[in-house]
């Protein structure tokens, strides 16, 4: 049986959703879905192809379904000058919640739990870290240099204690 073309979109749609639970003064923008789905993409709950962008890793399907979410009406997305974009899950997103897995909700309430107190900047600094880690094989201690490197507006200090923070490397 094949999947339905609603799977990622509802995905999508539930992290959103419990991400405004967890954090309700939270902005919850395009950036910051890219980077939790990457890491949902690290744990294999979904499977989409990254590169490395200006601001971590950005996968142009994710673009896609967050569109095709949004298209869908189970997301709404704004955009306000001066602050960037918000998202919010919409009651549409209660029809198609059935098409994913208790393990893959489960999978998301862990993620959220793990890293949905980290800034948008921050969860750029961890994605970039993991990618450098799982694609280049960028060992730890070697980790905030090339970051740094990458961005170099963020000191190598504060991209350390970013790190230490998201439980990649620990304090030496």
């Amino acid at each position: 049986m094949s999947e339905s073309i609603f799977k990622n979109p509802a995905i999508i749609g539930y992290l959103v959703k419990k991400l405004h639970e967890a954090y309700p003064d939270k902005q919850i923008g395009k950036t910051l879905v890219q980077k939790m789905i990457y890491f949902l993409t690290r744990e294999r709950i979904v499977n989409f192809n990254y590169s490395m962008y200006h601001y971590g890793p950005y996968s142009a399907d994710v673009t896609s379904e967050l569109n095709f979410a949004e298209n869908s009406g189970l997301i709404d997305i704004k955009w306000v000058d001066g602050a960037g974009y918000f998202a919010e899950a919409t009651p549409g997103l209660k029809k198609l919640e059935g098409l994913i897995q208790d393990s893959e909700k489960s999978a998301i309430d862990k993620l959220i739990g793990r890293f949905g107190s980290f800034s948008t900047v921050d969860l750029s600094l961890l994605a970039t870290a993991y990618f450098m880690k799982d694609n280049f094989g960028t060992p730890n201690e070697k980790l905030a240099d090339v970051i740094h490197n990458l961005k170099p507006r963020y000191s190598t200090s504060y991209i350390r204690g970013v790190l230490e923070k998201g439980g990649i490397t620990s304090r030496r």
